[in-house]
Formats: C-alpha cells, sequence, structure tokens
C-alpha cells in the first residue's frame, strides 16, 4: 500500500467534519494523524450545525458522512458548492454505492473513500489538498492575466482616442489650408492628401472599433471607402458594385493597404469617369494565400484606362505596392477591368 507523504507545515489542516458517529470521527483522525497530518477537527451532526460552521469559519476541507439523522451527504455538498465552490469535499461513508458516489462526483464531490478502507483516506486527502490548490493557483495566474489585459485593453483606447484625436486635427488644418489655397494645384494637392488621411483614420477605425488591434477586416473597410468616395462625385453618377468576400489580414498591413486601395479608388473616379454615368464593381477575394482587388465596370473605353493608368499617384503607388508586394496591373486584353491588384496575404480566421 502506497503511503502519502508527510505535510511538513506549521499550520493544521482546518477540517469540517460531517460525522454522527463520535467513534468513526476517532478513526478518522487517527487515519490521519498516524502519517503525520496535524490536523485540526471540528465535528458536526445536524444540519444547521454544519450550515453555521460553514458560514462562520475557514476551512481547508470538508470530510462528510453520506447518512445522517435528518440530513444527507448530498444536501451538505449542496451547501459547500453553494457558499464555498473552491472547498475541496471528500465523502467518508460505509453506505456509499456506486450510483450514489457516481452522482456525488457529478454535483461536484472531489473524491469519495469507504470507511472500511480509511488506510486510504490521507492519500486523498492529500491529492484533494493539492487539486485545490492547483486551482486556486491556476485561477490566480487567470485573474493576474485578465488584469493584465484590461490595464493593455485600457492603454490601447487611450492610445486609440489620441490617434483619432491627431488625424482629426490635421485634417482640419489642411481643411483651412484648401480654403486658403490661392490656386487650383495647390488645393487639389491638399485634397488628396486629407483623403489620404480619411482612408487612414478608417483603417483605424476599423481596427480598433471592431475585432481588436490583432486583425484587419479589410473587406469591410474596402466596401466603405468604395461607397464613400463614389457617393461624394459631384455631376457624375457612380454606382458601387461588389463581389467581395470576407477577408481578415494581420493589422500591420492596414495602414498600407488603406493607402493603396485608396489611391486606386480615386484615381478610378477622377480619370475614368469624367463624362459619364458608370458602375463601379469592387471584386475582392483570396486564392491560394493571394488577395485580389480588382476595379471594373461593363466596358472602359481605351482612352478612360489609359487616363487612370497615366493618372496614378506614381511615386506614391508605388511606394504602397512595395512595401504589400503587390503587383498594380492595367490588363489592355480586357476592356472591362480598369486595375487589378495581387499581393500575398495571411488571412485570420
Amino acid at each position: 500500500m502506497d503511503q502519502p507523504a508527510t505535510l511538513q507545515s506549521s499550520r493544521a489542516l482546518r477540517i469540517l467534519l460531517l460525522e454522527d458517529s463520535a467513534l468513526d470521527a476517532e478513526l478518522v483522525t487517527e487515519a490521519l494523524s498516524s502519517v503525520g497530518l496535524l490536523v485540526s477537527i471540528e465535528r458536526v451532526v445536524l444540519e444547521e450545525d454544519f450550515s453555521r460552521a460553514l458560514r462562520d469559519g475557514e476551512w481547508d476541507l470538508v470530510l462528510a458522512d453520506y447518512l445522517l439523522p435528518g440530513f444527507n451527504g448530498l444536501n451538505a455538498l449542496a451547501l459547500v458548492r453553494g457558499q464555498c465552490p473552491e472547498l475541496p469535499f471528500v465523502f467518508v461513508s460505509g453506505a456509499l454505492g456506486e450510483e450514489v458516489a457516481v452522482e456525488a462526483l457529478k454535483r461536484g464531490a472531489t473524491d469519495y473513500v469507504i470507511k472500511d478502507r480509511l488506510d486510504r483516506l490521507p492519500a486523498t486527502v492529500l491529492r484533494a489538498l493539492a487539486e485545490a490548490r492547483e486551482r486556486t493557483e491556476k485561477r490566480q495566474a487567470q485573474d493576474a492575466l485578465q488584469k493584465l489585459l484590461d490595464e493593455r485593453t485600457a492603454l490601447l483606447h487611450e492610445l486609440d482616442h489620441r490617434v483619432k484625436n491627431n488625424l482629426q486635427l490635421l485634417m482640419s488644418l489642411i481643411a483651412i489650408e484648401i480654403r486658403h489655397a490661392e490656386d487650383e494645384a495647390t488645393s487639389r494637392v491638399l485634397e488628396r492628401m486629407r483623403e489620404r488621411l480619411q482612408a487612414l483614420g478608417a483603417a483605424h477605425r476599423d481596427l480598433y472599433d471592431k475585432k481588436g488591434s490583432s486583425r484587419f477586416d479589410v473587406s469591410n473597410f474596402a466596401r466603405g471607402i468604395c461607397g464613400e468616395l463614389t457617393a461624394t462625385v459631384s455631376g457624375v453618377t457612380i454606382t458601387p458594385e461588389f463581389d467581395v468576400e470576407n477577408i481578415e489580414v494581420e493589422a500591420t498591413k492596414a495602414a498600407p493597404m488603406a493607402l493603396l486601395f485608396n489611391e486606386i479608388i480615386v484615381n478610378a473616379i477622377s480619370f475614368a469617369y469624367k463624362e459619364r454615368h458608370g458602375k463601379l464593381k469592387l471584386v475582392m477575394h483570396v486564392r491560394d494565400g493571394r488577395l485580389l482587388f480588382q476595379l471594373s465596370d461593363d466596358a472602359f473605353s481605351r482612352e478612360e484606362k489609359q487616363a487612370a493608368q497615366n493618372g496614378a499617384s506614381g511615386i506614391i503607388l508605388k511606394g504602397l505596392a512595395r512595401q504589400l508586394d503587390a503587383s498594380v496591373e492595367w490588363p489592355s486584353d480586357r476592356p472591362e477591368v480598369l486595375v487589378r491588384i495581387l499581393m500575398p496575404v495571411q488571412e485570420i480566421g
């Protein structure tokens, strides 16, 4: 028979014993003391005494008989789990059949020992205490982790708030400069800068207001910015249509993706729809680890396609494409397709 290791502690284990037999209580005490366990046991018999002791005392363990006068172990277990969910509870009974034992464990009992095998009690007690200690340490670790996460989230929200305020301040300053611009060319350059800041702001909003800073809902962003930009065009009606899958990518791609898509869409609207109405169809999906972003219409004229390609913000567009390892194509063999972007991505599920 395996004997439990002696518990070395300067404090006695505080055990609440629910037992109507004084002799059995002595045997329980002897079984624990015989292997060096230092115990302080309070024995109770009646339900009201058990409830009071449970409420007023601080206990390391509950040992309980199953059958008692006007009371039973399952009722005692329910009281313990209601008041002290983490407190170890071990049945010590001579009348605990297999079905009752299984039911007791389902209801939250830690373990059980038959009275004619009290030699097993010390090992059972030590195991129950070790499991309780492990649960407590795990809960404390989880609480500490949750506290750290809460602090990080609060800091992130504060940073988010400051970034939003700073972006808004910059856009307000640029708006002032636009109103006081001396010529149309300067006004247009400033307006393009404001549009880029708006794209960054939209990406930042989607990034931090939805599923957290670890993922960027690029499909939602693309739909949103396409709808917003087409709605602001004066004198021409451009109807956006979408064939877009739900795609989320790593957050580090949010800013360059937002700026790249903004450049492409603004360029298309500015140069490919100067004198006509039309549909701007956005296609976006991922195949084999590559994201396709494509703008098309029923058919662009050769002049419209050439104007859009020539009007693309060369240095900026190339820089963003290089950062994303993306290719930007202006297919001449498909009149309906204005521009196609392909880039490697790692989707976040």
